[in-house]
């Protein structure tokens, strides 16, 4: 049976920690957040594996700093207005100064929605050795379940239990998702299926926005990579000492996140937290790093994080969209100019960008920073590139086979 937590952190011993309780000095802390929380009765405080460091403070008002945009998508559905002009301008601009937005009008019924919460609620409420079944160490597994960050190398536990696993193209590994609950897979794929058609039509602006065709994101994923990472963020005795998620930015081209009605998601804006509260209906979207590869740096993937609480369970969906694994990623060719725009990123496979970048402990945007060029210097060689929209049908021999 895999192990979902590093082995310094099972069975451990804080009866020598001042926030210690009794009745977690030997918890199995591979158990998972949610069966500690479960478990343990009249919990109040944190086991000193789950304490962070440091903790950056959110901006304590709203009034200090504006709130992510809000964009409505009905302008999309239009092949040419001024309508469909402004929500493509409206996008770039968020793009660009955010990274991140919330999106109205996107077409996801608000029926299908609810019942994906509910099924992944019904999954994380399922008994400890039914959940199990899915874990594994492998970061690249194509269904995985585990607690706190995604890899085993040794770090301090976040305060999250996790369901991840692969999706479009669904073919590829339905048969692998869970089965418990008994409708998970079928509400699952028509929600993959209709947030998928969701993210092709936010990249096609996107596209629009930085000057390409149309259709020139979607054709640079190739057979494309969609990723569903749920999360479950029980409440916590002791929300300022731990984080649900620390800051990172996600690896793929676009993130699309439902949640339900508990606060939880924060963004960095311009060296401040700034909360993204819970809007019925909406969802948020974000950029990841194939698109601040792909865009040669005018887009930039945006470190957030999830916080939690001491009265609610937050549950949230993420659905991060990329590239065939196989695929190398680098920046548009009409993006770059050798002399007035040179390339800022060398190219990589996505999938051991992927590997990388979810197998380290060290949060923010470090893995990103890997593969950036030194072209500051006025010395720095020219990088050969390949260049995602012609080469997305060539192929790399996966590693793994």
């Amino acid at each position: 049976m895999a192990s979902l937590v590093p082995s310094s952190c099972l069975c451990a011993n804080t009866s020598d920690h001042p926030l210690a309780d009794e009745k977690t000095s030997t918890h199995d802390y591979n158990q998972g957040v949610k069966h500690l929380v479960d478990t343990a009765c009249n919990l109040h405080s944190i086991p000193f594996m789950y304490i962070l460091p440091v903790i950056p403070p959110a901006c304590p008002s709203t009034a200090c700093h504006p709130s992510i945009p809000v964009i409505d998508l009905d302008g999309l559905n239009e092949l040419s207005s001024e309508r469909r002009i402004l929500a493509v301008q409206s996008i770039s601009s968020a793009c660009a100064e955010w990274g991140f937005f919330q999106i109205v009008n996107h077409g996801i019924k608000a029926s299908l929605m609810e019942e994906m919460l509910k099924s992944v609620e019904g999954f994380f409420s399922l008994t400890w050795e039914e959940k199990m079944k899915y874990a594994s160490d492998d970061v690249m597994n194509p269904v995985r379940y585990g607690t706190s960050l995604n890899t085993s190398t040794p770090h301090v536990l976040h305060w999250r239990d996790y369901l991840r696993h692969f999706g479009h193209p669904i073919e590829s590994s339905f048969h692998l998702w869970p089965n418990n609950p008994s409708n998970y897979r079928e509400v699952a794929k028509k929600y993959l299926e209709d947030v998928w058609k969701l993210a092709m039509k936010i990249s096609s602006a996107i596209s629009e926005g930085l000057g390409l065709e149309k259709d020139y994101i979607e054709k640079s994923l190739g057979e494309g990579c969609q990723i569903v990472a749920s999360n479950y963020y029980p409440p916590c005795p002791e929300p300022h000492l731990t984080l649900g998620l620390s800051a990172h930015s996600d690896h793929g081209g676009l993130t699309i996140l439902m949640q339900n009605d508990v606060d939880g998601l924060q963004v960095r804006y311009n060296g401040t937290w700034i909360p993204v509260h819970h809007v019925p209906g909406t969802l948020v979207v974000n950029i990841g790093d194939y698109l601040e590869i792909l865009s040669n740096g005018r887009y930039k993937s945006v470190e957030h994080r999830a916080v939690v609480n001491e009265e609610k369970t937050r549950i949230s969906i993420a659905v991060g969209h990329g590239p065939d694994l196989n695929s190398v990623i680098a920046p548009a060719r009409s993006l770059v100019d050798e002399k007035d725009e040179p390339p800022l990123y060398k190219p990589i496979v996505y999938r051991d960008y992927m590997r990388c970048q979810q197998s380290s402990t060290v949060r923010g945007k470090e893995p990103l920073g890997i593969i950036k060029t030194n072209t500051s210097s006025t010395s720095s060689p020219s990088l050969e590139i390949s260049y995602p929209l012609e080469s997305a049908s060539s192929k790399i021999p996966s590693p793994d086979n």
